[in-house]
């Protein structure tokens, strides 16, 4: 075997080890997605299916009056349930949640 051969059985080698760590990536990427899916279904669960709700109108960015009508809530009712939610995820504003958009219901 010459000098030749054997470059190009490393660079076939390096090509299949390149190829096994691509889909390695793939695979793992996947993986990461599914975890950020599971921990925003995790952290919804700390809230009841009504604050969820309104958490989800609040992330669209409808005002409470706007909330009002889609939701048929009075005023105190959806002031409560904000409240209550911004306690349960210890944030100040439902603006600091805007990443788990994606999970609600």
């Amino acid at each position: 075997m010459d000098q030749t051969e054997k470059l190009l059985m490393g660079i076939k080698n390096i090509l299949s080890v390149a190829s096994d760590l691509v889909q390695e990536v793939d695979r793992l990427k996947r993986v990461e997605e599914e975890c950020q899916m599971l921990k925003g279904r995790l952290f919804l669960k700390q809230l009841t299916s009504s604050e969820q709700d309104v958490f989800a109108l609040a992330l669209d960015g409808h005002s409470i009056t706007e909330m009002q009508d889609i939701s048929f809530k009075e005023e105190s009712t959806i002031k409560n349930q904000r409240r209550s939610i911004l306690q349960k995820l210890n944030v100040s504003s439902i603006c600091m949640c805007s990443g788990k958009s994606d999970y609600v219901n």
